[in-house]
């Protein structure tokens, strides 16, 4: 034992204490007893008494318990004079300006009444009981007779700290005898049964972990044994370690088990503060494996003031200081000053701690979680609001977070990888070219993604402002010329990680929807070096696959291919082909080299410039619709989808205008094959164009192509009811009725009706209208609500019915030509169907009814005019019924 420490010579005058307290707390101290009930779990005393091993200086104390004590050593200072007052008294400990002392003796020590009614201590020359809380009383030493019938003296000679061998170290205890500070505890509390009081505190002790000698200074050794206790043996070594924090190992052993923890631990002088003496202190817990040393965040961490309190930190590390608490040691006042320049001085110790553990290599993503990370925790006024500040502060200003392929950046030169795979394609050198920044920027750790972490995800990119890096960001960056810089490894490392990341090169799903950002990108690389995106402007491969080996024929077009080195590594073709590219075959031919010298210099272009025929090498020109031919024959499906398509856009059929006969190179779909029917109706219609007269051998293929060999009517289909959307808006909507749509159109039939021949008038009337009888005229239903409910109806004709109903062009019997309206059915020529549904719709004369209206003596169209309004003949049946009833009759 230090000299320091020896025991001294003590008389303390336990009559002139008792007077001292009964003059300040008079004799009835009854109301002294709530000392005893300020915890919630009662064996929480177990903590004070360990604390008051601790401020003796003590480096070694046991607990044994009995069916009716408990008995404390430890080999710390012995009582003085003063020590007995305080432990005598209420708030009045020896050391209460020390704020490491939390466990004073003046109410922390009185815990122990929650088991006790009459404590003995024995401690160097001091033997002495406790009553009524403030009262000392002499007793006997231990081992001696007691005078006056007191209480048998405990034999404290030969009691000593039962040693151990832990981790092959001797721990052998001493004869503590003279220097063994004793603490007796029986228990006689009325209220608290001996059994319940044993139970309690065996549950205590057995709950002791390792952790409870974790931030004291003198304490190394705890141990339990006795009465229901399992017997638990605590140690704490402390060891330096790379940095300025130190190795602090703490052992339990209980039946025969033992657990080790390692912890990191580091300090921080209060000197700020004006107390040098006193630290602020973070721990986080340690393992040691075969790759050295790895640090990770807790589970839950509570403030510790030398041991836990219910303060939740929110921290998956622990800190530690001489925080004021209230007399229960539950809770933390956070408005206290003092507690917030500590808390300030804890911030400043952790801003120490993350560039210790950086310099040291120990600085993971799994030590970042353990960060303050949710601010909303750590409100503006929070006492513990300087530790998230601090954090948030040196991640942004200072190289603290790791990065790709190891070391540590500042926030400015950090960048979060929205998805997998972009830290193996860019560099720091390069994503820096990408971000546009003057010098390297670096991904963070592989391990930062929002799947695995999303908290500190957020908390990178929201509070310490880390950018993210998006794919589309990537592929911004990717110019012509930066990707010519890269070599054709990266490019297929580029190819791999498109592959993976399908909606950036996709196709658009929806009219209006945007392609994937990679389609318009310069990512091709040909075997020329040039950079391309992979789609032209008409939406088409702008390139094609190298083919298995070089053409050996010289007079083999040439196409545009990406370099075989890249499209040959692992993954590159597959990217390749699943964005379209084939080799290059018949389809690619006829889409590369013949169908360019056909195009429009302006491709949006819908009027081409008129064709001089003998510039055109008709010889040429039926070599390339034969080519057209195989190739439509020989295409994939894919293929020929894709030849279709652009076949439809280029202005390579030759057609004659039917008006004019001026030629010209038109579109398939702008062009009507030359048949006998058509150029009867387009016959003098300079708005229509019919194929060359030499495309005979291939009409099929110009089908095929979309050149037109009828007259369809142009309109909207309707659904399963018969219904034909019409105008679907907020509060107005329409629809036909029974496939009338009251937009229907026909090609040329304007100018076919206003120029009429039998020939063909029969055949607008037989192969245009009849089968479109109900494009002619209809009802349309409108409606303010969607349902159509209340809806209104109108009787209307198309542009199809107006032109047929208002021109002269049915054959009448005198040879003229004449309205619907104005000739009866039966008067057509034989030729002409006789379909009374296009006749109605036209409004033709009936022969009945005429006959009918001149014999009543109606006006002529007046039973026609009176069918189109039911109403008025319902009013009429109803008058004629009325005033035919012979009843009604009589009556007048």
């Amino acid at each position: 034992m230090p000299a320091d420490q020896a025991p001294a010579k003590v008389a303390a005058d336990y009559a002139a204490i008792r007077a001292e307290n009964v003059a300040r707390y008079g004799w009835d101290t009854a109301v002294l007893d709530l000392l005893g009930q300020l915890y919630s779990d009662r064996s929480h005393f177990l903590f004070e008494l360990i604390q008051n091993a601790e401020d003796a200086g003590a480096t070694a104390m046991s607990f044994e318990l009995f069916a009716d004590r408990l008995q404390v050593r430890h080999d710390g200072r012995p009582f003085t004079a003063d020590d007995v007052r305080a432990i005598c008294g209420v708030g009045h400990g020896t050391k209460s300006g020390d704020l490491t002392k939390i466990g004073k003796f003046g109410i922390g020590f009185k815990s122990v009444y929650a088991y006790t009614d009459s404590p003995r201590i024995h401690s160097g020359e001091v033997h002495f009981r406790i009553e009524a809380y403030v009262h000392p009383h002499p007793v006997a030493p231990p081992g001696e007779d007691p005078p006056g019938g007191d209480l048998a003296g405990e034999d404290l000679a030969g009691r000593h700290l039962a040693g151990e061998d832990l981790a092959g170290e001797d721990l052998a205890g001493e004869d503590l005898a003279a220097s063994t500070t004793l603490f007796v505890f029986p228990f006689d509390r009325a209220d608290v049964p001996a059994a319940v009081a044993a139970a309690e505190i065996a549950a205590g002790l057995d709950a002791l972990s390792g952790e409870t000698l974790l931030f004291l200074r003198n304490l190394e050794r705890i141990e339990s044994s006795g009465h229901q206790v399992a017997g638990t043996l605590l140690r704490r070594r402390s060891a330096s370690r790379p940095g300025t924090g130190r190795q602090v190992i703490v052992s339990r052993r209980q039946a025969g088990r033992r657990t080790d923890q390692e912890w990191a631990v580091w300090q921080r002088p209060l000197t700020a503060l004006g107390e040098p003496g006193l630290r602020a202190e973070i721990a986080l817990p340690a393992w040691s494996g075969p790759d050295g040393t790895r640090l990770a965040p807790g589970q839950a961490s509570r403030l510790i003031v030398s041991f836990p309190t219910e303060k939740e930190t929110f921290l998956g590390f622990l800190i530690q200081g001489p925080y004021r608490t209230t007399p229960a040691r539950d809770n933390v006042p956070e408005h206290d000053p003092w507690n917030q320049d500590l808390a300030g001085q804890t911030a400043a110790l952790l801003i120490d701690v993350l560039a210790d553990l950086r310099d040291t290599s120990l600085l993971t993503t799994d030590v970042l979680q353990a960060l303050p990370l949710e601010e909303s925790r750590f409100g503006a006024d929070a006492m513990l609001r300087p530790l998230f500040e601090a954090a948030r502060g040196a991640l942004a200003t200072q190289p603290l977070i790791p990065v790709a392929g190891g070391g540590y950046a500042a926030a400015p030169q950090v960048r979060l990888a929205a998805v997998p795979g972009l830290g193996d394609l860019l560099d720091a050198d390069l994503l820096g070219q990408i971000c546009g920044a003057p010098g390297p920027v670096a991904f963070a750790d592989e391990s930062v993604t929002p799947e695995r972490d999303p908290l500190l995800w957020r908390y990178l990119r929201e509070a310490v402002g880390v950018a993210e890096v998006t794919p589309e960001a990537v592929l911004d960056g990717c110019t012509a010329e930066f990707l010519a810089a890269r070599s054709d490894e990266w490019i297929g490392a580029l190819y791999r990680f498109l592959d993976r990341n399908q909606a950036l090169w996709r196709e658009p799903s929806a009219p209006g929807d945007k392609p994937g950002p990679a389609r318009s990108a310069p990512i091709l690389r040909l075997e020329n070096g040039a950079q391309v995106p992979p789609v032209d402007t008409r939406g088409r491969p702008a390139a094609y696959l190298p083919l298995p080996s070089p053409a050996p024929n010289a007079g083999v077009p040439v196409f545009p291919t990406v370099r075989r080195s890249v499209a040959d590594q692992p993954g590159a073709r597959r990217f390749l082909e699943a964005l379209g590219l084939t080799e290059p075959d018949i389809v690619a031919e006829v889409l590369d080299h013949l169908l360019p010298r056909y195009a429009s210099p302006d491709p949006a272009s819908l009027d081409p410039a008129p064709l001089d025929p003998a510039s055109l090498d008709l010889a040429r020109h039926e070599a390339d619709l034969e080519l057209i031919a195989r190739a439509l024959v020989q295409a994939s499906v894919a293929g020929r989808e894709r030849l279709l398509t652009e076949l439809g856009r280029t202005a390579f059929v030759l057609a004659e205008n039917a008006g004019t006969g001026q030629v010209r190179l038109l579109r398939p779909g702008d062009v009507y094959l030359r048949t006998a029917d058509l150029e009867l109706y387009f016959d003098g219609n300079p708005a229509a164009w019919l194929s060359a007269d030499s495309y005979g051998p291939w009409l099929a293929q110009l089908r095929e192509i979309g050149v037109r060999d009828a007259v369809c009517p142009r309109a909207r289909q309707s659904d399963h009811l018969g219904y034909v959307p019409v105008t679907d808006e907020f509060a107005r909507h329409e629809r036909g009725l029974a496939g009338f749509d009251p937009a229907a159109s026909l090609d040329g039939l304007e100018h076919a009706l206003a120029n009429p021949s039998t020939e063909r008038s029969e055949y607008v009337w037989n192969t245009l209208l009849v089968p479109a009888r109900h494009l002619v005229a209809g009802v349309v239903e409108r409606s303010p609500r969607e349902s159509f409910d209340d809806a209104t109806a109108a009787s209307l004709l198309s542009p199809i019915g107006e032109s047929a109903v208002g021109a002269a062009w049915l054959p009448a019997p005198d040879g003229t030509f004449r309205r619907p309206a104005d000739i009866d059915l039966a008067d057509l020529p034989t030729g002409f169907a006789r379909d009374e549904g296009l006749a109605q719709a036209l409004g033709m004369i009936k022969p009945v009814i005429d006959d009918a209206e001149r014999q009543l003596g109606f006006p002529p169209g007046f039973l026609r005019r009176l069918s189109a309004h039911p109403d008025l003949i319902e009013r009429i049946e109803r008058e004629l019924r009325f005033r035919g009833d012979p009843g009604r009759g009589a009556g007048k």
